[in-house]
């Protein structure tokens, strides 16, 4: 077992982007006040003007390569005499102004005898002028530095219509796009490190337990009246107009393990938990009833998760005075007028609850639940009982220390895989046998050319001591029941 094996899940990966688009959009809006705070408070305008210059050498010389390289050699030295403070102040004082407010830079075109000089400053009027005086006295002090030099104005100086040093601004674009990656990245690096169990292989890996079955994805929402009412269904296998053949299919393999179970060891009650709510317990419940029923079994299925009973919401049930299995615990009703309910045409009864009771651990205490389930042994082939999750209610270990096998359903991508192992390892200790987990809501595995498809063996080959089971056909002729 691989406890730090990182498995990327692409459907695990695609949901969790979209479950946390709001942080996306927030990285956005924080991208975006940050370019409007920053060109409030922090940025300064600036604007710059800029001409173009050429210089000649006046030695007359008739080489021209040697006339171009004293040139160029000339344009290099006088772009230090456009940057001395000798040149700022005698542009002020032509301006008319107490001090050069504004920086100048001057640079030789590359491979050239081109200079550009500019000046830059917080206002363009400003700098337009002081560039204007700078063109007007560089003749007094370049001739006292090339007296054979000739400099001519290629391009005049224009008034600057946009701040120069706007691009953090302009580009506002880019640094929201640049926020919104960095959210994303942050995701999708969160998603793939987070230590859930995402598929078969990732069970594997990291949890400490035999895999007893996996159950597909299968949507809930299912009509357009459904999804326009954010209406839920049950998902049972005998809704055949609504689920799919794969969805059943893996709870009548689920139903062939505990079959051959019930065949080598004699079990008989199987208690179903899991490590926390959402997690699909219920639903696992009613179909492995529902798949042992549909084999000829007689089947009792009972929901004791007290705190937050779903059965009878699976089952579409409403409360019933006779039928409420708290009211038999609670001596409301005698055992003799208690009655299950019997789904049409199948050897499958039910004992429910459709509410929370508060008083349900003295049920336990009182072995009123242990002489009930001991009871229905006489009449049933097997009991299935919906237990609380672990985190929910710690009344599960009573049920698990009188259940004959103990499974954990585990959702993909929900609860940690240490909290796993940690659930799996108080099973052992506490239940009679521990027969392993179902692995729950498996998205198909993402395939070439947008299909999808999905190993639907889940590693049934390796049972081949199934095949036996024309054995079991005693248990047809129950249909009295």
């Amino acid at each position: 077992m691989n406890k730090n094996l990182i498995t990327i899940e692409w459907h695990s990966l695609v949901k969790d982007i979209i479950k946390n688009l709001w942080i996306v959009l927030l990285a956005a809006i924080m991208g975006y006040m940050g370019i409007f705070i920053a060109s409030k408070s922090v940025y300064k305008p600036e604007y710059t003007s800029s001409a173009m210059l050429v210089v000649n050498s006046g030695t007359g010389t008739n080489n021209g390569y040697s006339s171009y390289a004293v040139s160029s050699e000339m344009a290099n030295v006088l772009t230090n005499v456009f940057v001395q403070p000798a040149m700022k102040a005698k542009a002020a004082e032509f301006a008319g102004k107490d001090s050069f407010r504004g920086s100048v830079s001057a640079a030789v075109l590359s491979s050239t005898n081109f200079i550009e000089v500019s000046v830059t400053s917080d206002d363009p009027q400003n700098s337009y002028e002081l560039l204007s005086a700078i063109l007007e006295v560089y003749p007094e002090i370049s001739e006292n530095v090339f007296e054979n030099a000739k400099i001519s104005v290629l391009r005049l100086p224009s008034m600057a219509t946009k701040p120069s040093n706007s691009s953090s601004y302009e580009n506002r674009e880019l640094i929201i796009g640049g926020c919104v990656t960095v959210a994303l990245f942050a995701i999708v690096v969160l998603s793939i490190i987070r230590d859930t169990v995402k598929n078969e292989d990732s069970f594997e890996n990291k949890i400490d337990a035999k895999l007893v079955g996996c159950i597909v994805h299968e949507k809930k929402s299912l009509t357009l009246k459904d999804k326009l009412k954010k209406k839920k269904r049950g998902l049972l296998i005998d809704s055949s107009c609504f689920v799919s053949l794969s969805f059943a299919e893996s709870f009548s393999k689920i139903a062939a393990k505990i079959e051959y179970t019930r065949n080598e060891k004699g079990s008989r009650v199987y208690a179903i938990s899991s490590v926390t709510e959402n997690e699909g317990k219920s639903t696992c419940a009613a179909n492995i009833a529902l798949s042992l029923a549909n084999r000829g079994h007689k089947v009792i299925l009972i929901d004791l998760d007290c705190k937050k009973p779903a059965l009878y919401k699976i089952f579409n049930q409403k409360y019933s005075e006779n039928r409420e299995l708290a009211n038999l615990f609670n001596g409301k009703i005698k055992k003799e007028d208690f009655k299950f309910k019997k789904l049409n045409k199948k050897s499958l009864l039910l004992a429910l609850n459709t509410k929370p009771y508060p008083e349900y651990n003295d049920w336990f205490s009182s072995r009123k639940v242990v002489s009930f389930v001991d009871d229905l042994k006489e009449y049933a082939d097997f009991i299935i009982i919906d237990t609380a999750p672990f985190s929910a209610d710690s009344s599960v270990t009573s049920v698990m220390g009188f259940a004959d096998e103990t499974m954990l359903v585990v959702r993909t991508d929900c609860v940690v895989a240490p909290a796993i192992n940690d659930a799996v390892s108080l099973v052992e200790k506490v239940s009679k046998s521990f027969m392993g987990c179902i692995l729950n809501d498996i998205y198909p595995k993402a395939t070439p050319f947008f299909f999808s498809g999905n190993d639907q063996s889940i590693q049934y080959g390796h049972y081949g001591k199934y095949k036996g089971y024309g054995k079991y056909g005693k248990y047809g002729g129950y249909g009295k029941y």
